[in-house]
């Protein structure tokens, strides 16, 4: 008679459970260093989108903007006309007086913004695992945390003051910071406030 073995001994599976555990010993650190560069990269492609925008608008004359899809976790570069000014509360309030009273300036068309796409050929997404935390401009007083947010460059040189929050799923903080005057970006890997920033 014959007896066909089939099967695994006790120390085959034993050593295979060891090489399980000593593969995933290495291969845990790695996974967490992967949001970590993830964090890196998308720091520094939006600090490139930025000096993008900042030159295309002086060499095209023509405002752009850095739009932060806040929900959608996106951001992309938009072109508008020349004239464009930054909405703030107090044009908003004078164009709700003016649409209220009935005043011919009311019927003007806003200036309309397209992608910009010798910038940002599309919406580009956030890798996951990286998120926006908020975003902090010259048109609001608190951090930007949902909806979507601007950074503005006019063709004279002076881009809007603003700090873009970025973190991973690791916690870990980068705070890009776009100086007004020089339209350079600094990067900070930590969370940095405004009042920090500008020397509010």
């Amino acid at each position: 008679m014959n007896w066909i073995k089939a099967g695994f001994t006790l120390f085959e599976v034993m050593i295979v459970i060891a090489l399980i555990g000593l593969i995933s010993i290495f291969a845990i650190p790695t996974v967490t260093s992967y949001f970590r560069i993830s964090l890196n990269t998308v720091t520094r492609e939006i600090a490139t989108v930025i000096k993008d925008a900042y030159n295309s608008t002086v060499v095209s004359g023509k405002v752009n903007r850095l739009v932060y899809d806040l929900e959608g976790q996106k951001y992309w570069v938009e072109s508008g006309p020349a004239t464009a000014l930054l909405d703030t509360n107090e044009t908003r309030e004078k164009e709700q007086r003016q649409k209220r009273f009935g005043s011919p300036d009311a019927e003007k068309k806003a200036p309309s913004f397209g992608l910009n796409k010798i910038v940002t050929r599309k919406k580009i997404g956030l890798p996951a695992g990286v998120a926006f935390e908020d975003i902090t401009n010259q048109q609001s007083q608190e951090p930007i945390t949902v909806g979507t947010a601007y950074t503005h460059f006019f063709p004279h040189g002076i881009v809007e003051k603003t700090i873009i929050h970025i973190k991973d799923s690791a916690d870990h903080h980068f705070s890009l910071v776009i100086a007004p005057i020089t339209g350079r970006t600094e990067l900070y890997e930590r969370y940095v406030s405004a009042k920090e920033a500008f020397a509010q």
